[in-house]
């Protein structure tokens, strides 16, 4: 069996810190790999040393063309386990064959400087994960670690999260931790925009005491959504088709006639960690749809301007699909459903006419898709002289099925 590949990592602190084992290990290292300043802690060190760039993927690979008695520590920041090293190295090589020794991560380290507990906090990374992901974790979390890089800076996320509708919460940028010139600015997620900061940061982000996490459906009314001539599925029957999507928050799913996004969008929410793919052919829906999508921060909606199914080759594997139009092409969508879509996929369909309701009703049970049919017809109280009526809105039959497994022979 070859010799174990080591991951040590270093905190804030450096070599200071290290167990005499880990020290140890270094010294009999024949190759010492990791980041340039890593690297420079160890101006003495005899072996080999490799500098680990840009093209990390390429480099670690030469770790399985390695010499069986090869000595190899490869150095990392804080816990290699957390955004770090030891991922793309465990993806190369068999568990048996690698050590990892983690040091405190620099989020640890981050809180621990501002004497706030992180029990209770929620650590990610900005540049590791979809920003979608890291406003539906701003959103839902209390205290929120991140680690930043020059692309995703404190002031580019304090941007798109304002922008998304978060509140201007405490921020606290710390920079070159355990470095002669760390610094540490307390100041509001306001403060950040147009500000810059060395490259070597985290970011904190705790909320105030009056916060709330974001409902786990976050109905709005219609007005908020600026639409084309009324052409919006109105609020009570998107909380009644939403909810027979049976959404989970990693889901991916289809909205095929988004029209001005208020589905797509409320389901977005909903799927925070999983993407939404919007189509809609009309321009003038196509332009609310994006202004819709941005001004909630909804950075998992792909718009796609073009006509179902056509315009649906190529998308990822949807675990859920919602139709909210057909322009005349209905089976041939629900023929597209069958066949990209797997066992499971729960899919809802909402109509107004009787025809398109019954061809669809019919293809379902054709398909074994155990269709079930509600029709939603509420009334909306609105003021008349010194009272208030109820005014009925249109009926809408909201059709539900889930994809069935494709029987063989």
């Amino acid at each position: 069996m070859p010799e174990k590949v080591t991951i040590i990592g270093l905190g804030a602190d450096g070599a200071a810190v290290l167990s005499e084992q880990a020290l140890n290990l270094i010294r009999k290292a024949d190759e010492l790999w990791g980041s340039r300043r890593l690297l420079e802690g160890w101006p003495d060190f005899q072996g080999k040393k490799v500098v680990l760039e840009k093209n990390l993927p390429a480099m670690l690979s030469g770790l399985t063309r390695r010499a069986e008695s090869a000595r190899i520590v490869i150095l990392a920041s804080g816990d290699p386990g957390f955004y770090g090293v030891a991922a793309p190295v465990l993806r190369l090589l068999p568990p048996e064959e690698v050590w990892v020794i983690p040091a405190v991560s620099c989020l640890q380290t981050a809180f621990a400087r501002i004497k706030v507990p992180w029990s209770d906090a929620v650590l990610t990374s900005a540049h590791a994960r979809p920003l979608a992901e890291l406003i539906g974790l701003a959103r839902r979390q209390v205290k929120l670690g991140i680690l930043t890089d020059p692309l995703h800076s404190p002031a580019f996320i304090a941007d798109r999260l304002l922008a998304a509708g978060l509140p201007d919460c405490r921020a606290v940028v710390l920079e070159n931790l355990g470095s002669p010139l760390e610094k540490i600015s307390d100041i509001r997620l306001s403060g950040l925009l147009n500000r810059t900061f060395d490259p070597l940061n985290v970011l904190l982000l705790l909320q105030d005491a009056a916060w709330r996490p974001a409902p786990l459906l976050s109905l709005r009314p219609d007005a908020a959504y600026r639409h084309k001539n009324g052409l919006i599925t109105k609020s009570d029957v998107r909380l009644a088709a939403i909810g027979r999507l049976r959404l989970s928050e990693t889901d991916t799913v289809w909205d095929i006639g988004a029209g001005s996004g208020a589905v797509s969008i409320e389901m977005a929410e909903i799927c925070w960690r999983g993407r939404v793919f919007a189509l809609e052919k009309d321009e003038e829906c196509l332009q609310y749809l994006r202004e819709n999508t941005s001004r909630y921060g909804t950075d998992n909606v792909t718009v796609i301007a073009g006509c179902a199914p056509q315009a649906l080759a190529g998308l990822p594997r949807p675990a859920a699909v919602f139709i909210g139009g057909s322009s005349g092409h209905l089976e041939d969508i629900l023929e597209c459903v069958k066949q990209s879509a797997g066992p499971g996929c729960r899919v809802v369909a909402n109509f107004t006419l009787l025809e398109n309701l019954l061809a669809a009703l019919a293809w379902m049970r054709a398909a074994g898709w155990s269709p079930e049919l509600s029709e939603a017809c509420f009334s909306v109280g609105t003021l008349t002289g010194a009272g208030t009526r109820l005014a009925p809105q249109n009926p809408v039959y909201i059709l539900n099925g889930t994809v069935a497994e494709v029987k063989k022979g």
